[in-house]
């Protein structure tokens, strides 16, 4: 949702509230002085409830004319807008103690209204102040807070663009390594005459690259989706270690659906294939394996190793295993279990786990 639509709407709300307020207030004061009026035995007749209605008319007015002062104040340091407040108020009740005294003079008796002079006005305007003090610092109130969630909204949209924008970085980093490992392949097929695996390559190339622009850096795809990906790019090294490169894929049904982020798996994969099949000259077991783990997904890419052991560099010093970890660490903080190390039998393996989000 755009900025301005979101202020747009807090605002009607701040006005609608503020209304209701104003409304209601006054309501309660025109209720509370007919009663007094009642218990004290005074008497009260049509005449003195349309005369205090009409009153109550203005105090509303007053009211509103505060009310957009208030918004009209917006942006300017609290204390300015305390003492507006104030002085909005000190108006108020000279304003409204002048409409009672003149509604009243021309709508009742003078005898009933009796003498009017500076002292009864400034005694009245004293006694209204209390009320319109309380009036002018509510809707002050009203207006801070609509502002100050304004404030909370956008800079938690702010904080979200800059998270999406992180995580777009870390995926499109991706890119330029993965195309400069596989152009190098098509290079080394087509000097070696292997012309007819160099096409078939580059189709699987483009079959590959399709579907991952096709992807929102910032959105999750179903786990088939990546493992689709993922057996889509080591059918592109294939062509290159026909005899060296044996994939198991250890993917149970239940999990198909489980939601990951998208090429997440492809830096691990990328990372075995160079350290391990490229340097080897037997075969190379990679396996990519998924299970679930209670309310998270544990996914494994393990590969046997190469012929000398593995020469790879120390875990978070590689390009491919930063990235990852960085992406978990942006989508789902520190606690993602995240680990990348070599193994006892030989070969090298990391896992993480996520919390599981299913289609």
């Amino acid at each position: 949702m755009p900025l301005s639509a979101t202020i747009s709407s807090s605002d009607r709300f701040t006005r609608r509230v503020s209304a209701v307020t104003i409304l209601l207030f006054w309501l309660a004061q025109f209720s509370l002085l007919t009663v007094q009026r009642l218990v004290f035995g005074a008497a009260d007749d049509a005449r003195f409830h349309a005369t205090r209605l009409i009153v109550t008319g203005v105090g509303i007015v007053l009211s509103s004319a505060i009310l957009a002062l208030h918004i009209g104040t917006r942006g300017r340091p609290l204390s300015q807008r305390l003492l507006i407040a104030v002085v909005a108020a000190v108006v108020g009740s000279a304003v409204h103690a002048f409409a009672n005294f003149w509604i009243f003079r021309a709508t009742m008796p003078a005898d009933v209204v009796g003498v009017t002079n500076l002292t009864s006005h400034l005694l009245a305007m004293l006694q209204w102040f209390s009320t319109y003090a309380a009036m002018s610092g509510l809707l002050l109130a009203i207006v801070y807070s609509g502002e100050v969630r304004d404030y909370e909204r956008g800079v938690a949209r702010l904080q979200r663009e800059a998270h999406e924008a992180h995580l777009r970085a870390l995926r499109y980093q991706l890119n330029p390594h993965f195309m400069f490992n596989t152009l190098n392949s098509i290079a080394s097929l087509i000097g070696t005459g292997r012309v007819e695996h160099a096409e078939h390559m580059v189709e699987n190339l483009s079959d590959f690259l399709r579907a991952g622009l096709a992807l929102d850096p910032s959105e999750d795809i179903p786990l088939a989706e990546e493992i689709e990906l993922q057996s889509t790019y080591l059918a592109i090294e294939a062509v290159r270690f026909p005899n060296r490169l044996v994939v198991e894929i250890d993917v149970p049904d239940d999990v198909q659906d489980v939601r990951v982020p998208s090429l997440i798996v492809q830096p691990l994969v990328e990372n075995a294939v160079r350290h391990a099949v490229a340097l080897s000259t037997r075969p190379v077991k990679l396996t990519i394996a998924a299970v679930r783990e209670g309310a998270r997904l544990r996914i494994r890419v393990h590969d046997s190793g190469a012929d000398a052991g593995d020469r790879r560099a120390p875990p978070g010093t590689g390009v491919g295993l930063v990235n990852v970890a960085e992406r978990l660490a942006a989508r789902y903080g520190e606690d993602c279990g995240f680990t990348a190390h070599g193994c006892t039998g030989g070969g090298f393996e990391v896992s993480f786990a996520i919390p599981i989000e299913d289609a």
